[in-house]
Formats: C-alpha cells, sequence, structure tokens
C-alpha cells in the first residue's frame, strides 16, 4: 500500500487556476460566459479531486482497521497464551510441591534396591529415569511387602501349629502326671494294705 500522501490526487494546479480566475491579468472576465465555464469546470475537478481524496482516505481508514483488527486479535491470542502459560507454569509448581502418599512409603535404599532387585528392574532404561526408577522401586516394595505378608502368614500357621502340638503334649503330659499319681497312690494303698496283711 502507497503512503497516503502519494495517493491522494494534487489539488494545488487547480487552486492555482481558481486563484488566477480572479487576478487581474486574468484573459477571461468571470462574468463571461467561457470565465463562467471555466471555473465551474475547474469547481467540478476540484470536487472530483476531493471525491478521490475522501474515498482514498476512507479506504486508508478501512485498511487500518483491519489491521488494527488484526492487530488486536493478535494481541488477545497472545494475551491468552500468556495466561495460559502462567497458569500451566502454576499447575506444575503445584504438581511438584504435591506431597504424594508415595513420598512417606517407606521404601528400600538405592543401595538395597540395587542388591536386591531382579535384574530386569535394573535396566539402564529404568535407572536413567527418575520417574521410571521410582515406579519399579515403588512395584519391588510392594512384591517384596507381599512376599513378607505370605512368610509371615506362613510363620504364624508353624507358630499356631506348634503351639497346638505343644497344648497337645502338655495335656497328655497333665494325663501321665494324673496316672502317675494315681498308680502312686495305689501303691501306697497297696503297700498300706501288704504292711497289714
Amino acid at each position: 500500500m502507497a503512503p497516503l500522501e502519494s495517493s491522494i490526487p494534487d489539488a494545488e494546479p487547480v487552486i492555482t487556476a481558481l486563484a488566477g480566475l480572479v487576478a487581474p491579468n486574468y484573459p477571461f472576465s468571470l462574468d463571461s460566459e467561457e470565465g463562467q465555464a471555466y471555473a465551474n469546470a475547474m469547481f467540478a475537478k476540484l470536487k472530483s479531486l476531493n471525491r478521490q481524496a475522501h474515498a482514498i482516505v476512507r479506504q486508508y481508514k478501512q485498511e487500518t482497521a483491519t489491521v488494527r483488527a488484526s492487530m488486536d486479535e493478535s494481541l488477545l491470542e497472545l494475551q491468552n497464551l500468556l495466561y495460559e502459560k502462567r497458569h500451566l507454569e502454576m499447575e506444575i509448581d503445584k504438581c511438584r510441591q504435591y506431597g504424594s502418599i508415595y513420598q512417606d512409603v517407606a521404601l528400600h535404599t538405592p543401595e538395597e534396591f540395587m542388591q536386591l532387585a531382579p535384574t530386569e528392574a535394573k535396566t539402564p532404561e529404568i535407572l536413567g529415569d527418575e520417574h521410571l526408577l521410582l515406579l519399579t522401586r515403588l512395584k519391588f516394595e510392594l512384591a517384596e511387602r507381599k512376599r513378607m505378608e505370605e512368610m509371615r502368614k506362613q510363620l504364624a500357621q508353624e507358630r499356631d501349629a506348634l503351639l497346638a502340638q505343644g497344648q497337645h503334649r502338655q495335656s497328655k503330659e497333665e494325663d501321665w502326671d494324673k496316672r502317675t499319681e494315681t498308680l502312686a497312690k495305689a501303691r501306697s494303698v497297696c503297700f498300706c494294705l501288704c504292711v497289714y496283711i
């Protein structure tokens, strides 16, 4: 788009010609028909130039309004993106500051994990990714706790069986003690009877 000054037609020659009509050395008189026709033609030309100038200004205003609307839209999009960026940064900060229950779980230390975990849980891919490593450690801890719970249940069953066996032996011992006592009493009674006989 050309600059506004170069687009508007130059009215200076027409204005100079109109000013020349009233000059004392002008060959035609304004009272004559030729002078009137020339003046009317110059005024018509001046009106035409004025209409052209107004049309060009209107076109430039329209183009300016279009560009301004486009700039306003771009600015609004930029503001929306900046707002969204700030919102996402706040959400990221919230996520980083979030205290999940996984942070409080008592896990094996990294050294214990490296010693106890199976080899498929210690691949370079897993060890290189902090998030994947934490997930693997949590899975390993869960498997270890399940294994230990099974072991605890098994040991509890063995303990209960041993306790039941111990109670059974104790009841047998008590039964034998009663029988022994009964036999001892019977023997002493027999001994007393033998002494009298």
